[in-house]
């Protein structure tokens, strides 16, 4: 048995360092129609999707076509489909280019959660694929350079107003596309995986993740076969032939991206990607990420 998490590491270096897998027009039309998108539809589809790991190809797909605007009559089918919305998610016209400190009842329109600060920063940002991923942040890491340490989470910017409401609680009444560690809220230390996450004209939310309450009880899932069996149990949850996950009863769970969804979802072992994962449990959990809640970077 691999105990360590250095073996853990060594396994995931054997991958590559991407962290998405690219589809092609014809493969992604194939996987639409498949679906039940309508052919007519699909047929003008004429661009690659890139799909992070750690999600379900097939619906991180059909996301994107419902973002884009195709009509999906079947979306009831899929619980990790029906919260997606296509209507909204405008950038707010007081956000530019430039960084600045914004109340975040400004940014809702409203009174936020209280969980929320006061103030976050807010900018937007033109991203361009080839570019390196740091340049998204440059304007924060200019302003506080490596005294703090940032974790961060991709979201449909269609989201945000509802995230500010309700404090990212939202995530508890959802099923996720992420499903490593079961449901939670699910955020990175890797902005280039928090961005492709989020997709074209996304957001990119950003945690102050440099000082954690005492009161917080945390995990690394270093143990391979715990966290083989800790994915494997919840990907394949709805087999009752399948082994449950254990039970992990921290506020704060993290460790490694697995590299093969699709996979384990057809009972392959999980193999982790050299990318963590840093999942908000519990009430207390999602609350400390409210709590941190730095910035919104809105991408274009």
């Amino acid at each position: 048995m691999i105990t360590s998490h250095q073996s853990i590491k060594s396994l995931s270096k054997e991958l590559s360092k991407s962290v998405t897998e690219t589809f092609s027009p014809d493969r992604v039309q194939k996987i639409l129609v498949e679906l039940g998108f309508g052919e007519d539809n699909v047929a003008s589809w004429n661009e690659p999707i890139e799909v992070p790991f750690g999600v379900s190809s097939t619906l991180f797909i059909a996301r994107v076509a419902i973002i884009y605007g195709l009509p999906f009559r079947h979306i009831d089918l899929y619980p990790e489909l029906d919260y997606i919305q296509t209507h909204g998610g405008e950038i707010p016209k007081f956000v530019n280019k430039k960084i600045q400190s914004l109340s975040t009842k400004q940014i809702l329109g409203g009174e936020p959660r209280n969980t929320i600060p006061e103030n976050i920063f807010i900018y937007e940002y033109i991203y361009k694929p080839e570019e390196q991923a740091l340049n998204v942040v440059s304007q924060i890491m200019d302003k506080f350079g490596h005294t703090k340490k940032f974790l961060y989470r991709g979201i449909n910017t269609h989201d945000i107003r509802e995230t500010l409401l309700e404090g990212f609680m939202e995530v508890r009444g959802r099923v996720s596309m992420r499903k490593d560690f079961g449901g939670g809220l699910y955020a990175t230390p890797d902005i280039e995986y928090a961005i492709k996450y989020a997709g074209r004209n996304g957001s990119l939310l950003v945690f102050d993740w440099s000082d954690l309450d005492r009161n917080l009880t945390y995990k690394i899932l270093d143990d391979l076969e715990v966290w083989k069996a800790t994915v494997k149990g919840f990907i394949c949850l709805g087999n009752n032939n399948k082994p449950l996950p254990p039970q992990h009863y921290e506020d704060i769970i993290q460790g490694p991206i697995s590299s093969n969804y699709d996979a384990i979802s057809h009972c392959h072992e999980p193999v982790p990607l050299d990318t963590e994962q840093v999942v908000g449990k519990t009430d207390l959990g999602i609350k400390a990420f409210a709590n941190r809640f730095f910035a919104i970077v809105y991408l274009r």
